[in-house]
């Protein structure tokens, strides 16, 4: 029988959660959100950022940049906020301009205001140490596997998508608990056959539609942490849901 994530409950469960921590602090949390241009998808992904955020008592500050900044310029916002103590955390809205330099620019900010975990020192701290942070999206995954009660052990997963918002991180993750895995992407010849054969599959490769209901056996878990934006700023994942819903 086919169980679908009740994302919302989860995350309303989570935001109530850092509500109530919140109100425990003496103070009002402030993050930085960096969004350089005005791609659709990215302003609604942004919007619903600090939507959230205002919601548990975070003060979000948007800082929305031309999409013709300069890196030098783009490093220097950042650094202002790097420095500013009144700022908590600072999340770099993606996908940037093509002439900024993705790594130079993400690497601007401090290790401890990176709250998306995105830095070079905090990427490498999630694999060797305890990290300050963990990649948003990974988490999620994570916390979904953890409230379903999901068993992990002896079971055969498959990430499809090696990024570092979601494959690269939760590779990390199982890694580090010696839970085994394959991984594939959309230019994997023998997507199929892995998918065919995966108890749990875990996508987060940016393609609509590249899994399908054909793909996938009957009972699987199918966690879906693919995002692409449309131009009307619609977020859309990578699995199929209407045949994949039907067997997984």
């Amino acid at each position: 029988m086919t169980r679908i994530v009740d994302g919302r409950k989860i995350a309303s469960e989570i935001l109530e959660g850092l509500r109530t921590k919140i109100k425990t602090l003496g103070l009002k949390p402030r993050l930085a959100v960096i969004q350089v241009g005005d791609d659709p998808a990215s302003s609604s992904y942004v919007k619903m950022k600090k939507k959230m955020g205002e919601a548990v008592g975070l003060w979000v500050d948007l800082k929305n940049y031309p999409k013709n900044i300069s890196q030098d310029e783009l490093i220097a916002a950042i650094a202002a906020s790097n420095s500013d103590p009144r700022i908590h955390g600072i999340l770099v809205q993606l996908p940037l301009p093509s002439h900024l330099t993705r790594a130079v620019v993400l690497n601007s900010v401090v290790p401890a205001k990176d709250v998306d975990c995105l830095t070079s020192t905090n990427k490498e701290a999630l694999v060797s140490a305890d990290p300050v942070f963990l990649p948003p999206a990974a988490a999620a995954v994570m916390k979904i596997l953890d409230y379903y009660k999901i068993e992990l052990i002896n079971k055969n997963i498959l990430l499809v998508g090696s990024g570092d918002l979601v494959g690269q991180p939760l590779g990390e993750i199982f890694s580090k608990k010696s839970i085994p895995f394959k991984i594939a992407n959309r230019h994997t010849g023998n997507l199929s056959e892995l998918a065919a054969s995966a108890d749990i599959i875990i996508t987060g490769a940016g393609q609509p539609g590249l899994v399908t209901g054909e793909m996938v056996k009957s009972g699987a878990v199918v966690i879906d942490a693919g995002t692409t934006g449309s131009d009307e700023g619609a977020v859309v994942g990578d699995v199929e849901y209407e045949s994949v819903s039907k067997k997984a």
